[in-house]
């Protein structure tokens, strides 16, 4: 028997059409379940600081593919972290996200078998989180120091005093960054706030005014914000030295420039960052990475005192502008 393919033949016809429609369908059912789900942990804050957190959601959120689970820290006990890992396993989620020092508190305790990513805090230990990688809240060097070399094209030499067990990972990316713009980086090492109030002191007498420049860092351990930073504002000043903070609140009160962190692109960053944990040949192979996609803030009257010129047009560019008008 031989079939003539000109005769139509319409059941055939449909049922084609119906078996493609379920396997459109079947691979569209299968590319939303392979869409990785993201799971948020956070602090429950006051305002203004809940501020911070939510924009850092709504980053997260932006850059997700699918909807994210949120789940927000009251405080932390010892039933908690039980509460927790049974709301991870509802969620059934590919990733996390903790943000603030109390969610990595809280994420140190549970059971992962997902990727975990950080975020929120300026620095982590490494033994805080087995098998994590997170975004700190530090400026990264390299942004730091090419905007000295904008605002100082004649900086040749950094000095910066640092805790070791808090920011080696940062000078370890800061020098590279630094030689880069043939700048020399002066490291020294301090063990508390008396010995990094000696330190600063002597970096100060011995800093010449044109060619160099003192980075101070966000770190409680060896900042005094009510002791050391108020010697150091008053010695650059009469020195007309240039000092500039990776900590955005020196700004105000007389530090050059600083910068902060766009919260929402910190956000969609972390999202980023918790996906390519996914895919072994996107992960990071560093622990803690310094902020990007920051915001810059300036003193136009430390400025103006250092005899530095910012054209109005360079001004703009700045997300705060300080003394404020």
């Amino acid at each position: 028997m031989y079939l003539n393919a000109n005769v139509k033949r319409p059941g055939l016809a449909l049922a084609c059409s119906w078996l493609c429609l379920v396997l459109f369908q079947a691979s569209v059912n299968i590319s939303h379940a392979a869409e990785p789900r993201i799971a948020v942990i956070y602090p429950v804050v006051k305002k203004p600081y809940s501020t911070v957190f939510e924009q850092i959601i709504a980053g997260i959120a932006a850059e997700a593919k699918t909807g994210i689970s949120q789940y927000g820290l009251e405080g932390m006990d010892e039933e908690q972290g039980a509460v927790i890992q049974e709301w991870l396993l509802g969620q059934k989620s590919d990733a996390i996200v903790v943000l603030g020092r109390r969610g990595i508190e809280a994420a140190r305790n549970l059971e992962l078998s997902i990727p975990s990513v950080f975020g929120g805090v300026l620095y982590v230990s490494n033994t805080m989180l087995d098998n994590a990688v997170g975004i700190s809240l530090t400026p990264g060097p390299k942004q730091l120091f090419s905007q000295l070399k904008q605002l100082s094209p004649r900086t040749k030499r950094i000095f910066v005093v640092y805790n070791p067990a808090r920011y080696q990972w940062l000078i370890d990316l800061a020098k590279p960054a630094a030689a880069a713009l043939g700048i020399t980086l002066v490291t020294k090492v301090a063990e508390g706030l008396r010995d990094s109030a000696r330190i600063h002191r002597d970096i100060l007498k011995q800093a010449k005014r044109r060619t160099d420049s003192v980075w101070l860092l966000q770190d409680s351990s060896i900042m005094g914000s009510n002791t050391i930073l108020p010697m150091i504002l008053k010695e650059s000043w009469n020195k007309k030295l240039i000092v500039f903070s990776s900590n955005p609140s020196d700004v105000p009160r007389g530090i050059l420039f600083s910068f902060y962190a766009d919260n929402k692109a910190l956000g969609r960053n972390l999202a980023k960052l918790a996906l390519d944990q996914l895919n072994p040949r996107q992960q990071s192979s560093a622990f803690i990475l310094p902020l990007p996609n920051a915001l810059s803030a300036v003193n136009l009257r430390t400025a103006g005192h250092l005899g530095l010129h910012i054209p109005f047009e360079e001004q703009r560019k700045f997300g705060l502008v300080f003394p404020r008008k």
